[in-house]
């Protein structure tokens, strides 16, 4: 019998309020992002859960409270499943690059954003889930990041250390793994709250539609 994972991204944050950039780690839920992860709550309601995780963020911390609001459900932080870290932003040579091949690395020595190395990135998040693995559960909601879950996926269809950079994940994106031989990805990128998305960005070229209008990217 396969066990079952449902991997969540984090709901609607903003990295650049009042149109300046803010420090990654310590920003929250937008109130539509509180309201997505309301969605979600109402669609996982009668869902069965073993174990639910996240990486230790605020963002993610904050949706999983809302989406298991009233349910005695076990909790951990696990913050080796943290996004993969950017560098400095000001001190990329070409920004808008950077931001649109995010997540399409042509080697994992590269650096997202001039910060963390895809490589170290798939190490860490590789090895937690591993550990994950090796914990006894049958259904487990791991409520993570972007870049999180596209590496999950990408080692649990492929078997390798990869990106598949087109497995696009929206704020409150749900998707469902099947674990077993094979593993079945059931669902991806289940938006409870819209369910065909308007927008055609990735979610790395909004990003960079947001940062190009702040002061500090014009310095």
């Amino acid at each position: 019998m396969r066990r079952r994972l449902l991997l969540l991204r984090h709901g609607e944050v903003d990295y650049f309020p009042g149109g300046r950039p803010v420090p990654p780690e310590g920003v929250g839920l937008t109130p539509k992002g509180r309201a997505q992860a309301e969605a979600v709550r109402a669609l996982l309601r009668e869902v069965p859960l073993d174990l639910a995780v996240h990486s230790g963020l605020p963002r993610t911390e904050e949706t999983l409270a809302i989406v298991l609001e009233g349910r005695g459900v076990p909790v951990e932080a696990w913050p080796a499943f943290r996004e993969i870290r950017p560098g400095r932003l000001k001190e990329l040579a070409d920004p808008e690059k950077a931001f649109r091949e995010a997540f399409h690395p042509g080697s994992l020595e590269e650096r997202f954003l001039g910060g963390e190395s895809y490589g170290a990135f798939l190490d860490r998040v590789l090895s937690a889930y591993e550990a994950l693995l090796a914990r006894p559960w049958d259904t487990l909601l791991l409520v993570a990041h972007g870049g999180v879950i596209r590496a999950l996926l990408s080692y649990a269809l492929t078997g390798e250390r990869r990106l598949l950079g087109g497995l696009e994940v929206a704020p409150c994106g749900l998707s469902i793994l099947d674990l077993g031989q094979p593993n079945l990805l059931r669902v991806h990128n289940l938006i409870a709250y819209e369910p065909l998305p308007q927008s055609r960005l990735s979610s790395m070229e909004e990003l960079w539609q947001a940062y190009r209008h702040t002061p500090r990217s014009r310095k």
